[in-house]
């Protein structure tokens, strides 16, 4: 495959299955992270792409994440705009549950105490015992757009402005992929690779052959990932009971 026919892939995979479920697992490394994000601040192009101003870029930089290796794991639901669901596993022990379960009605936010969308926690402390990362960790954003791909964030447009190139097909979770890489520009340029991190010298995907949905995002760093979300099981067009978007509790989960 050539690399416009992978983002086309890519650009159609939330119209290529109807429900999925899905684990994932993310790894960063805070330490790099943190350079990083030192080093954004500071630079001229880097106050440019993200709108800083130089009061805000010569106060102290709050970082969230931890030094050295940290991340998470995340089963997740999806079946249409409405009916999704995920669950977290929290440090120390629980797990966070966010779902939504249902179409908005009128009037906006939908009828008094419908509470259309929910969470709660299971064996776990309160959010403000959290670390700030995983306060980070418990948007669905950062689950749902490998899934959702471009009508979460649009990311075949963003893969495109990289010098890319296929590096072959292989077997990614049991799931027929092909590996794309991506070098940014020799020439600083004013753009944001959201949700992949700004900085890298090299990003990855993984892509599956069939669905277009990433199975790997990663962006690396002298030849290492320094933060890498992947998918280790994955499930199409499964029927769901009703109950996943209800429960209150985590779910069994079936190979």
């Amino acid at each position: 495959m050539k690399p416009e026919e992978v983002l086309e892939l890519i650009h159609t995979a939330p119209k290529r299955y109807d429900s999925v479920r899905a684990t994932l697992r993310y790894r960063g490394n805070g330490s790099v992270q943190k350079a990083i994000r030192q080093r954004l601040v500071r630079s001229e192009v880097g106050r440019r792409t993200f709108d800083i101003s130089p009061e805000q870029a010569s106060a102290p930089i709050r970082h969230p994440e931890p030094d050295g290796p940290f991340g998470w794991t995340c089963r997740a639901w999806h079946a249409d705009n409405y009916h999704w669901r995920m669950e977290k596993e929290v440090p120390g022990g629980g797990v966070a549950i966010a779902a939504c379960r249902g179409r908005r009605l009128l009037p906006i936010g939908g009828l008094i105490g419908s509470k259309l969308v929910w969470d709660c926690r299971v064996g776990a402390g309160p959010h403000e015992d959290d670390p700030a990362w995983v306060r980070l960790a418990l948007n669905d954003y950062w689950n749902f757009y490998p899934l959702l791909t471009d009508v979460i964030c649009g990311i075949s447009y963003k893969l495109e402005r990289l010098e890319l190139r296929v590096e072959g097909e292989e077997t990614w979770a049991g799931r027929e992929a092909v590996r794309l890489v991506g070098v940014p520009p020799v020439v600083e340029q004013e753009w944001n690779l959201d949700p992949l991190w700004w900085g890298a010298d090299e990003y990855e995907v993984v892509v599956d052959a069939e669905r277009g949905v990433l199975l790997r995002t990663a962006s690396r760093l002298k030849g290492e990932d320094f933060e890498a979300l992947e998918i280790e099981e994955i499930h199409f067009d499964e029927r769901f009971e009703k109950d996943v978007f209800t429960l209150r509790e985590p779910l069994v989960w079936t190979s």
